[in-house]
């Protein structure tokens, strides 16, 4: 491998920093992973950005006492969670604690904000950003509780947009990152909404693709965090985006689901789809490839919350559920922090039903990992349908994708062939594509070069039956639920 082969894809999650350097091959050659604490209380969950770049310079000091692959570094990939919130002053010092995606204290400014401005496509270029996850709603519920913060705020940025500025210099986001307080498609400040929401539209940092450069490592950050001076930065896109990159998603129609604390779920196409309540679709404005997709809210999250409700670590949690051998098993409906698609409901919650005496711990365990797939299924299905994109497969990755546990129960309740793709680190692969295609000028060739791959396992008629069945018996449960709660 020539010096100055390799390159860093960095993915800031909703629990840790992640690293990995990864050569020209696609090999993975390190990866180091960096905890970030995360503050809730109540519909209020916060991180401190400050602890961002802590991380990062954990991380690059983990890798010089280790192979110090960082001095052979050509060029640094970035991606991170959203929509969360960054308020930022002049000189990159944050003037508010970062409200993260999961935050939901912003439902009466989402209502004010649809009120206002109704079917936001006209708006935004896109649908769904008057939620109280989004980014206006969040920047409207700082202006108005946090207005001594908000008066000392120069940008408001993504987290990944936090820690190239502290590498760069710049103040520098994707549109797609960005959306609702800028249009996707146009790339401009949405000046109409930013008024609405008492922000000068300067607030809205400059809007490149993902794959373009944003500067190179300043000597600050070479002092701050110890990366060489001079190495080229991408401006960078999601997490979700950057784990459909490393699935092939832009590169050809793809069915996903990408498995975390939330999962990622959707279809990409060659054409846009007409219609996309109530997913995100992601325009050609923002990708080379349309994509119709959602995030669930408690995926992961569900599996941490069940394993402490029985006293068990996640993984006995899983193997337990894998192993249960039942004919029926509760239907468990996994809303027990709302849900986002394709509901969009912060008010419902989650349940157990249809329980008997003979349902054991395994049982319940089960029952937790089914519903979590059901509620994958139903974005799939939709996301399909109105993409008018099918698929032969769906490709899975994340944690649970490369647990050996979980391929059993997926098969029998998502009704279609699997692509089990093995690497848990998917979206640092995916920042890293957008590091090398920034440097090679050709993303889809990067992708091929650095894309991962995957084995492919058909359900069997038994299984789809199955799945059939208790997914009907899941929609049901769900419709029940809707009703009661209006």
């Amino acid at each position: 491998m020539a010096a100055r082969d390799v390159i860093l894809g960095l993915d800031l999650g909703t629990s840790s920093l992640k690293g990995i350097f990864i050569n020209s091959k696609g090999e993975i050659l390190d990866k180091y992973e960096v905890a970030i604490s995360l503050h809730r209380e109540g519909d209020s969950v916060e991180q401190d950005a400050h602890e961002y770049l802590s991380a990062l310079a954990q991380l690059i000091a983990s890798d010089k006492n280790n192979r110090s692959w960082i001095s052979q570094t050509k060029g640094i990939g970035l991606s991170g969670h959203t929509p969360s919130l960054v308020a930022i002053d002049e000189k990159g010092l944050p003037t508010s604690p970062v409200m993260i995606w999961q935050d939901n204290r912003s439902v009466a400014e989402a209502h004010e904000l649809e009120d206002r401005f109704g079917d936001p496509r006209e708006v935004v270029g896109t649908s769904l950003p008057w939620s109280p996850s989004a980014t206006a709603a969040k920047a409207f519920w700082l202006r108005r509780n946090r207005p001594e913060s908000a008066a000392k705020t120069r940008w408001l940025l993504q987290p990944k947009d936090y820690l190239g500025f502290h590498l760069t210099g710049n103040a520098i986001s994707d549109p797609w990152s960005t959306k609702g307080i800028c249009n996707v498609r146009t790339r401009s400040s949405v000046v109409s909404v930013l008024e609405f929401i008492e922000w000068d539209s300067q607030v809205v940092p400059e809007l490149r693709d993902g794959y373009s450069s944003r500067g190179v490592t300043t000597i600050d950050a070479a002092t701050r965090f110890g990366i060489p001076e001079g190495i080229s930065v991408s401006v960078g896109w999601s997490d979700a985006m950057c784990g459909m990159l490393a699935l092939g998603a832009f590169v050809q129609p793809t069915s996903f689901i990408i498995t975390g604390t939330s999962a990622i779920v959707g279809t990409s196409s060659t054409t846009e789809p007409y219609e996309d309540q109530p997913l995100y679709v992601i325009p050609r404005g923002s990708a080379p490839y349309p994509v119709l997709f959602g995030p669930t809210q408690m995926s992961g999250g569900s599996i941490s919350w069940a394993a402490k409700l029985f006293g068990i670590s996640e993984s006995e949690l899983v193997a337990r559920g894998a192993s249960d051998q039942s004919d029926r098993v509760p239907i468990y409906l996994p809303y027990i922090a709302g849900e986002r698609a394709p509901l969009w409901r912060n008010d419902i919650r989650g349940s157990f039903s249809d329980i008997s005496i003979s349902d054991g711990a395994s049982a319940f365990a089960r029952a937790t990992m089914e519903g979590i797939c059901f509620a994958e299924r139903q974005v799939l299905e939709l996301s399909q349908q109105l993409s008018n994109s099918p698929t032969s497969e769906i490709i899975v990755s994340g944690k649970a994708g490369n647990d050996s546990h979980w391929l059993a129960t997926r098969l029998r309740t998502m009704g279609q062939s699997l692509r089990i793709v093995n690497d848990l680190e998917i979206t640092c692969r995916g920042s890293a594509i957008l590091a090398d295609a920034m440097l090679a000028g050709d993303i889809a060739a990067s992708t091929h070069a650095l894309m991962a791959s995957g084995k492919v396992y058909h359900p069997s008629p038994a299984e789809i039956d199955y799945g059939q069945r208790n997914y009907n018996r899941f929609i049901e449960k769900q419709r029940s639920l809707l009703s009661e709660r209006g």
